[in-house]
């Protein structure tokens, strides 16, 4: 499946670059980077996010996104599954041709990361409402590692937080904890920019609080909020907050 899904974005580039061929393309991934906790940890947390084995290569990095954007599959995947048949055949593909497409960027969901080095999460620490921790530096450590391995324009596609929001006495919506969020991570992405990593733009997760895949309406996303009753929207905290960083390109951040 993932092959064939692999193929189907390849067929899908050609087709807009015959269509539309000053057409700027990519493709978005759904990523958890790996941090490292300290600066001997770094290689360690690199290898870690693009490991790629028979018993994870669903939701690897790597056996997904080498194919696309290095021509091959991960060495490591290869030798894991030298046994395979299927496998085999797949590796030698002439798809590869085809998967390969070139892409202008890549733009990355990142919402929380996995630390490397030490157990980090204790009980208590911050999460969103999701469940997720707030791991600050995910956008740093991401985009860096992605710029390493693949050179490639990033765009950060998702990032942001649901907690539960609701409209206070006066009228309006304080959602302090998101203002906080978005700020740690952006100051974690400015950091990736000046390490060199080719950040084009990033896109706050979401605009208004919305339908969540398997949550429904449970979980609110937005810097608006929306009344699901009325459809009246209240521009959160965050709203006017990040409405500044936008102003300011993150100028005082």
């Amino acid at each position: 499946m993932q092959h064939n899904v692999q193929r189907a974005h390849g067929k899908a580039v050609r087709a807009l670059r015959e269509t539309v061929s000053q057409a700027r393309i990519g493709i978005t991934l759904a990523t958890v980077p790996t941090i490292p906790l300290a600066a001997k940890d770094e290689e360690c947390a690199y290898q870690a996010y693009f490991e790629a084995t028979k018993e994870n290569f669903v939701w690897s990095e790597s056996a997904w996104f080498d194919p696309i954007a290095l021509a091959r599959y991960p060495e490591q995947l290869i030798k894991a599954c030298a046994d395979c048949i299927t496998a085999k055949t797949v590796f030698k593909n002439e798809d590869l041709a085809v998967i390969s497409e070139k892409i202008d960027f890549v733009g990355l969901n990142i919402y929380y990361g996995r630390y490397v080095g030490e157990q980090k999460h204790t009980q208590g620490d911050a999460h969103t409402d999701m469940n997720w921790p707030v791991t600050e530096t995910a956008l740093q450590w991401g985009t860096q590692f992605f710029s390493r391995r693949y050179a490639l324009p990033m765009y950060i596609t998702e990032n942001g937080m649901a907690q539960l929001d609701w409209v206070s006495l006066d009228g309006k919506v304080h959602d302090t904890n998101r203002i906080d969020f978005l700020h740690r991570y952006l100051l974690g992405l400015k950091t990736a920019t000046e390490n060199g990593a080719d950040i084009r733009g990033y896109f706050q997760w979401s605009f208004l609080d919305n339908f969540e895949w398997a949550e429904g309406y449970g979980k609110r996303f937005g810097i608006i909020y929306c009344d699901y009753q009325t459809q009246k929207r209240i521009p959160k905290d965050s709203a006017w907050w990040y409405k500044h960083v936008i102003e300011t390109n993150g100028a005082e951040l």
